[in-house]
This record gives C-alpha cells, structure tokens and sequence, in this order.
C-alpha cells in the first residue's frame, strides 16, 4: 500500500517499491519472497510466489512491506485448504 506521507512521524520523505534481497550461494542475489505450495505432492511441486517490496520512511526509518500480487497468493492461499 503506497503512502505519501509515513504513519510513524509523519515525514514526506518515503521510499516507494524497495527490493528486499537475500545474498545466496555465491553471492547470487535473490528477491525475497512468500511462497504458498499449490499441490500436494512428494515430487514436483507447484508453488504461487510473491516478491516483497518496502516503503520506506527516509527520516525514521519506519518500513512497510507489501506483495506483488496479493489476489494470486490469497488464491493459492484458498486452495490450500482443500489439500
């Protein structure tokens, strides 16, 4: 959810769509994301992914996460409850 103004202190300065990485082997970068399985299975499973994304306040440093695409994961998400 994008904000012009922060909910902590009330700054203008905000950061929008941020990546968050995580360094793995070989220093390879990677978005961090949500993963929900979609099938129930030993081998070859399908998982819905989403990436994170921050909003962050550039004078408190108060950050917000978000999803991509929050209506494929809450789908995944229904799914699931039927495995």
């Amino acid at each position: 959810m994008k904000s012009e103004m922060c909910s902590a202190c009330g700054s203008s300065k905000i950061m929008h769509d941020m990546k968050i990485v995580d360094f793995g082997h070989g220093n390879a970068k990677n978005d961090l994301s949500i993963e929900i399985k979609t099938t129930d299975r030993i081998l070859f499973n399908k998982f819905e992914k989403g990436a994170l994304k921050a909003q962050i306040c550039g004078s408190c440093g108060k950050v917000d996460l978000s999803i991509n695409n929050p209506q494929d994961l809450w789908n995944a998400y229904q799914k699931t409850k039927n495995l």
